[in-house]
C-alpha cells in the first residue's frame, strides 16, 4: 500500500510537466484594435486575418504509417513500440496543426537524449512555433502482454482510440492576443451596481421564512469588454483573449462580469493571479436567456457563467480564478426555497413559476424546447439563440410562447453542442450549480483544474448539493485528467439526459477517460464518480484509472444510478489501479431504483439496464470505516438484473464481509470475484474471496396443467427482445440447477422465482438432484406497465451469499384462448 501511495504521489507530482500547454505567454497583440462593432476594429481584424501568425500549439500526433514505432499518442502520453529509439520516435511525430515545432526527448534528470531505446521515465518536450509556448508528454513503452492479462477487465484498443482522438482535436491557437485592459476596450468597461444578499431579516438562517436582506456596491464591469474581445479575436482568425493579473479598475483587483460567450477559435486565458468575479444579480441583464439544460432536461433559461453554443476550437485556460460568488444567501436559496425565495424543488407540475415539477411536465409531454422559456421575471425574451443551417441565429420565440420566472441555477462552464474543447488549469470557486458541464459536445479535454466547492460549511450540513465537479452530458470522446476536485456532490458525473428528453433527443455519453486525479467529498455523502442518474440516452465505455478518492464524507468511489423511468443503459464501465482512502458506504454502489424527483403515473415502464462493470486492482486505505463493504447493492429489478460485475486483485479494509453488500438485494447476473482480500483493521485477519456463479442445466420449461411443456429461451444483452410465446396463461416453472460446482445447493442454497414486478417469490421446491418445480403462476396483462411481455426471473445463490446468478425469461400468451382464460 505504501508503494501504491508513492506511485500516486509521483504521478501527481509530475502533472505540471505532463501537461500539453496550449497558447502560453503569447506576445503578438492586435495593435490599435477598436471595440467590436467599430469600423476600425473590422479593418484591423481583416488585416490580421490575412497576415501569417505563428502557432502556439504544442500538440503532437503520429505521422501516417508510424505504427511500427508509435503505438499511440494520447493527450499526455506517447506510447512507443518496444525497442523504438529516440531518433525513430522524434522522426515519426508531427504537430497536429502542421506548425513548425521543435521537439526533443529528455531523461528523468532532464538531460537531452540523442538516441538509444526509449525507456520509461523519458519525456517528450515540445516548443511551439511562436518560440515561447512549451509543453510535454510522458513516454511509455507498450506492453504486448497486457491485453492477455487484462482480459474482460479492460479494452486497450478502445482506450487508445479515445485518447488519440481527443489529443488530435485539442484546439491550438494562433499567436494573437486581445487583452481586455487594452485602451481599445476602455469604452466597454462601465460602472454598475451589484445587488446581493447578505443575510435574512431575523439575523438567523434557521428562521427559514425570514426574507433576505440585500446590500449593493458599485463595481467596474468588464463583461462587455470580455465579450467584445472574444468577438474581435474570433473575427480576426482566432487567438487568445487575455484577462491579465493586473489592470482592473476595481479596488480588489477583480474583473466583474456577467455571462461570457465563447466563440470559435478563441482561448479565454484568465492568467495566474487574475480573478473573474461573476455578478450575483440574478438578472437577464447579466445572464441572458440561452438554450441550456437543467438536470438533464433542455430549456431556455439563465446563461451559464461561461457558455458556448455550437462552436469549435474553444478553450478556457491560464491559471487564474473564476469565482461564481455563490454562497448561502446568493443563488443557493433557490435550491430549497428558504428565506422567502421560490424553491426549484417544488414538484407541482402546474406550478406558477419555473421549477422541477413544471420542467419535468414539459419533459414528459415533450414540449418543444423553444417553448420551455424561463426568464428572470417571467418575461418573454425578444430573441432566443437557435442553431439553424449550422449557424447560431437569434430569432423571436414561437408565436404565442409564454415564459415563467426561472429558479434554475446556471452551470458554471458549459460548452453546448460544441467540438474540440479545452478547459485547463483554472481555479473554480463558489459555483451556483454543476461546475464543468460539457453538453452534447465532442472531443473535450478537461485538465489540471482546481475545483473547490464545499456547500456543507454553512448552515445545514446536508442537502446543499448540486455542485457536481465535472458533468459531461450526452457527449463523446472526453478525457478528464490531472484534476483536483473537492465538492459536496459527485466529483465527476457522466450523464445523458433525463426521461423523454434523453431517450428521444439526446445522444449517448460514450468514450470517456477519467484518470490521474483526486476526488474528495468533505461532507456531502456523494460519490467520487457517478454514472447517472440522468442517463436516459445511455452511457457506455468509461475508463477510470489511477485516481485517489477520499474525504471525510465520501460515500463511495463509483456510483451507478438509474430507474425504470429513465430507460437507456449503463454499460462497459472500467475502474482500475486506484486508491480509495476513505468512504462511508462502499467502493461501488449499484442502484437501479434511484429516487425519481418528480414521478408521473405509469411512466416507469423502462427496464433499468446496468451491465459489464469491471473493478481491477482498486485498494482501500487502512482507515476505512469498519463496517463498509466493497459493494452497496441498493436495488435492482428482478426483471432486469445488474449483469456481468467483475472484481479482482484488490484489497479492502473492513470488519464486514463481501457478502454483506448483497444481503438485501441479489438480483444480479454473473457476479465474478477473483482474488479479493478483506483485511479486518481491528484484528489484522484476512479473508480471500473468489466466486463461482451458479448455473442452470438442461432446459427451463413452462409446464401447464394440461398439454405439453414449453421450453423457455433466456433473454440476454445480445438478444434483449427474446420473448417465448406460451399457449396458456397459467403454468409452473420446471428446471434444474447445475450441482457440479455447488453439490450442497438443494440443502443450503436458495432459489427464488419472481414474476413481473411482484416482490413476493413464487413458492418453489428443489429436489436433491437439483431439479425444481414451482407453484402455479398466472399472468395478468391488465397492469399499467404492461406492453408486450411478462418477466419470469430465476434468482439463486449458494449459502456463502456471493455465488449468485439470475436468469430472466420473457414470455407472452400467444393464443386467444389463453388471453380469454377460457
Amino acid at each position: 500500500m505504501k508503494q501504491h501511495r508513492r506511485q500516486q504521489e509521483q504521478r501527481h507530482g509530475a502533472r505540471a510537466l505532463a501537461r500539453v500547454v496550449v497558447g502560453l505567454c503569447t506576445a503578438v497583440a492586435l495593435i490599435g484594435l477598436e471595440p467590436a462593432g467599430n469600423p476600425a476594429a473590422a479593418q484591423t481584424s481583416s488585416d490580421h486575418h490575412d497576415r501569417a501568425v505563428a502557432s502556439t500549439g504544442t500538440v503532437v500526433v503520429a505521422k501516417r504509417g508510424s505504427t511500427r514505432v508509435i503505438q499511440n499518442v494520447g493527450t499526455s502520453t506517447v506510447t512507443v513500440r518496444p525497442g523504438a529509439t529516440v531518433r525513430q520516435t522524434l522522426d515519426r511525430l508531427t504537430a497536429s496543426d502542421r506548425s513548425r515545432q521543435s521537439r526533443e526527448i529528455v531523461d528523468v534528470s532532464g538531460a537531452v537524449r540523442r538516441d538509444g531505446p526509449v525507456v520509461e521515465g523519458d519525456r517528450l518536450t515540445v516548443r511551439a512555433e511562436d518560440g515561447r509556448s512549451e509543453g510535454s508528454y510522458a513516454l511509455a513503452v507498450h506492453d504486448p502482454g497486457a491485453a492477455g492479462r487484462d482480459g474482460d477487465y479492460w479494452n486497450q484498443p478502445l482506450y487508445d482510440r479515445i485518447d488519440s482522438t481527443v489529443n488530435a482535436h485539442v484546439p491550438v491557437f494562433p499567436d494573437r492576443r486581445c487583452d481586455i485592459t487594452d485602451p481599445a476596450y476602455r469604452s466597454q468597461v462601465r460602472r454598475v451596481t451589484e445587488r446581493y444578499a447578505v443575510g435574512n431579516e431575523a439575523g438567523d438562517p434557521a428562521v427559514k421564512t425570514s426574507p433576505l436582506v440585500y446590500d449593493s456596491q458599485r463595481v467596474w464591469f468588464y463583461g462587455d469588454a470580455v465579450n467584445a474581445a472574444i468577438k474581435d479575436c474570433h473575427d480576426a482568425g482566432g487567438g487568445s483573449v487575455v484577462v491579465p493579473p493586473h489592470g482592473s479598475l476595481n479596488e480588489n483587483g477583480a474583473y466583474y462580469s456577467g455571462a461570457i460567450n465563447l466563440l470559435s477559435g478563441v482561448n479565454l486565458r484568465v492568467e495566474t493571479g487574475a480573478v473573474v468575479k461573476f455578478m450575483r444579480d440574478k438578472s437577464n441583464e447579466f445572464y441572458p436567456v440561452v438554450r441550456t439544460s437543467y438536470e438533464g432536461t433542455d430549456l431556455y433559461s439563465y446563461s451559464p457563467l461561461v457558455y458556448a453554443l455550437h462552436q469549435h476550437d474553444i478553450a478556457v485556460s491560464g491559471g487564474g480564478t473564476l469565482d461564481g460568488q455563490e454562497d448561502m444567501w446568493n443563488w443557493r436559496p433557490w435550491k430549497k426555497g428558504y428565506w422567502g425565495e421560490p424553491s426549484v424543488e417544488d414538484k407541482d407540475p402546474n406550478g406558477s413559476y419555473g421549477q422541477n415539477g413544471v420542467l419535468n411536465r414539459m419533459n414528459f409531454e415533450d414540449t418543444p424546447v423553444e417553448q420551455r422559456l424561463f426568464s428572470d421575471d417571467g418575461h418573454v425574451p425578444d430573441t432566443i439563440p437557435v442553431v439553424e443551417d449550422g449557424k447560431v441565429r437569434h430569432v423571436a420565440p414561437p408565436a404565442g410562447a409564454k415564459a415563467m420566472k426561472s429558479t434554475f441555477r446556471p452551470s458554471f462552464i458549459q460548452p453546448n453542442d460544441s467540438t474540440d474543447v479545452l478547459i485547463e488549469d483554472v481555479r473554480i470557486r463558489n459555483t451556483p450549480f454543476w461546475i464543468v458541464h460539457p453538453l452534447s459536445s465532442s472531443n473535450v479535454l478537461v485538465r489540471g483544474l482546481d475545483i473547490y466547492s464545499d456547500k456543507t460549511k454553512d448552515f445545514e450540513v446536508k442537502g446543499w448539493n448540486n455542485d457536481d465537479g465535472i458533468d459531461p452530458e450526452s457527449s463523446h470522446d472526453v478525457v478528464m485528467e490531472h484534476n483536483q476536485v473537492t465538492v459536496s456532490d459527485d466529483g465527476a458525473a457522466v450523464k445523458a439526459g433525463r426521461n423523454v428528453n434523453g431517450r428521444e433527443h439526446r445522444a449517448p455519453s460514450e468514450r470517456f477517460i477519467i484518470r490521474d486525479s483526486d476526488f474528495r467529498n468533505e461532507a456531502g455523502n456523494s460519490a467520487a464518480i457517478s454514472m447517472g442518474s440522468e442517463m436516459s440516452g445511455g452511457i457506455r465505455d468509461v475508463f477510470i484509472h489511477d485516481n485517489v478518492f477520499g474525504g471525510h464524507d465520501l460515500a463511495m468511489a463509483l456510483k451507478i444510478k438509474t430507474n425504470s423511468t429513465r430507460g437507456g443503459a449503463v454499460e462497459n464501465i472500467y475502474l482500475r489501479d486506484s486508491l480509495l482512502q476513505y468512504a462511508v458506504r462502499s467502493l461501488v454502489e449499484l442502484d437501479s431504483d434511484y429516487n425519481e424527483t418528480v414521478p408521473f403515473p405509469n411512466a416507469d415502464v423502462f427496464d433499468p439496464q446496468v451491465r459489464n462493470i469491471s473493478v481491477d486492482r482498486v485498494d482501500t486505505g487502512p482507515d476505512m470505516p469498519p463496517a463498509t463493504t466493497s459493494f452497496s447493492f441498493r436495488s435492482a429489478a428482478s426483471r432486469s438484473p445488474v449483469e456481468n460485475v467483475r472484481y479482482r486483485d484488490s484489497v479492502y479494509h473492513s470488519t464486514s464481509t463481501l457478502a454483506a453488500g448483497f444481503a438485501e438485494n441479489k438480483n444480479i447476473k454473473d457476479l465474478v470475484v477473483d482474488n479479493v482480500t478483506y483485511i479486518n483493521p481491528q484484528t489484522g485477519a484476512t479473508t480471500r474471496y473468489d466466486t463461482t456463479p451458479l448455473r442452470l442445466r438442461d432446459a427451463t420449461r413452462a409446464v401447464p396443467d394440461t398439454g405439453d411443456a414449453t421450453g423457455l429461451t433466456a433473454a440476454d444483452t445480445n438478444r434483449p427482445d427474446t420473448v417465448t410465446p406460451l399457449p396458456e396463461r397459467t403454468f409452473r416453472i420446471a428446471g434444474a440447477v447445475d450441482l457440479s460446482t455447488a453439490p450442497d445447493f438443494p440443502y443450503t442454497g436458495t432459489l427464488r422465482i419472481l414474476v413481473d414486478r411482484d416482490d413476493t417469490p413464487v413458492p418453489v421446491r428443489v429436489r436433491p438432484d437439483g431439479t425444481f418445480l414451482s407453484d402455479p403462476i398466472t399472468l395478468d396483462d391488465d397492469q399499467g406497465w404492461y406492453r408486450d411481455r411478462h418477466y419470469v426471473a430465476l434468482n439463486f445463490w449458494a449459502d456463502n451469499g456471493i455465488d449468485i446468478n439470475t436468469t430472466v425469461y420473457q414470455v407472452a400468451v400467444s393464443t386467444q384462448r389463453g388471453r380469454d382464460g377460457s
